[in-house]
């Protein structure tokens, strides 16, 4: 565990050090892609494929995400185009602690080969 021992301002920052050698695998290209759509662009919610019961249920169940009559619309037209509807949350309160565990789990995709390391990767302090 690291100790802070001068003087700490009210930055809110850690370091850390990596090593790495060479290009990042395939395999950690498309872990690290499937981490960051999961974790920025949220989780499927509704297809292009859900009845309208279904999307109904959805709109009624989680009715603080489509409590707007023009975005349940939206979210029709946009199935109704073939999209898919994903949904997340960003919790601003808990962004430090949010922003080292995507660090730590960006580390562990790339420890899964042998070209990457974590020498330092301690961001709790």
């Amino acid at each position: 565990m690291k100790i802070r021992t001068d003087f700490v301002t009210n930055s809110s920052s850690s370091s850390f050090v990596i090593a790495r050698k060479g290009e990042l695998t395939q395999a950690q290209k498309d872990a690290l892609i499937k981490f960051v759509e999961r974790q920025f662009l949220g989780e499927p919610i509704l297809t292009p494929e859900n009845t309208e019961k279904e999307i109904a249920k959805e709109f009624e169940e989680n009715w603080d995400l489509y409590d707007f009559e023009d975005r349940q619309q939206k979210i029709r037209e946009a199935l109704k185009k073939g999209m898919s509807i994903y949904s997340g949350t960003v919790m601003y309160e808990d962004a430090e602690d949010c922003l080292a565990d995507i660090y730590g789990k960006v580390w562990e995709i790339l420890d899964q080969a042998d070209n990457f390391e974590g020498i330092d990767t301690d961001l709790s302090y």
